[in-house]
């Protein structure tokens, strides 16, 4: 879900605590740190001055560049919009020529691993109008803070387990074979509220990556 993206730890602070027991070999597949790295130095940011205008430690962008922590898409949204460039512009990939794409389970680009995983379908083509998230949630996890608001439509189906939705609107608990549809940029939150693992598969338009 977009920066829905992406799903983490409850805390910055939680965010740094678990980043240090992570491996190298666990950070995104799609060279977050790298890409952080090179637009924040563009910008002409140090890794402190980006961290407080994101509102998060300077640990938190460190241990990202080092691509030691995968972020959760919320909190990388915020850093994102602190230099500010867009997710679309952050994950700028080749553009595919196929107009047929197909994904085994270990195709689909990691944009999140550990208690929060995502994986997203569509990377390579940045001409593409939706996109596709499959989405797997430990219990108690959720889509992080702040509230996620994406400037277009989010549709999701609870494919396993049981999870909370929080809008303006109020908190609805969704159960498997239910699903949400949210149209504009109403902001909100994704929680496993269940005992297992929770499973989401996640349409998003305009796309985020």
């Amino acid at each position: 879900m977009k920066a829905r993206g992406a799903a983490s730890e409850l805390s910055d602070g939680n965010e740094v605590a678990s980043a240090k027991t992570r491996t190298k070999a666990e950070a995104t597949d799609l060279a977050v740190g790298a890409r952080l790295k090179a637009v924040r130095e563009q910008a002409g940011l140090s890794q402190r001055e980006l961290a407080k205008r994101a509102n998060v430690t300077n640990s938190t962008v460190s241990l990202i560049e080092q691509e030691s922590h995968a972020p959760s898409l919320a909190s990388l949204h915020r850093i994102l919009k602190a230099i500010p460039i867009s997710m679309a512009d952050f994950f700028a990939l080749p553009v595919s020529k196929q107009n047929v794409l197909f994904y085994d389970a270990d195709d689909l680009a990691v944009v999140t691993r550990g208690k929060v995983d995502m994986r997203v379908m569509g990377s390579e083509r940045r001409d593409k109008k939706l996109q596709m998230f499959i989405e797997h949630y430990s219990p108690g996890t959720d889509t992080g803070k702040p509230a996620i608001a994406h400037e277009g439509e989010t549709a999701a189906l609870i494919l396993e387990g049981t999870v909370e939705l929080e809008t303006s609107e109020g908190v609805r608990r969704i159960e498997a074979g239910g699903g949400f549809h949210i149209l504009g940029a109403e902001p909100y939150r994704l929680k496993n509220v269940g005992k297992t693992v929770a499973v989401v598969a996640c349409a998003v338009t305009p796309p985020m990556i």
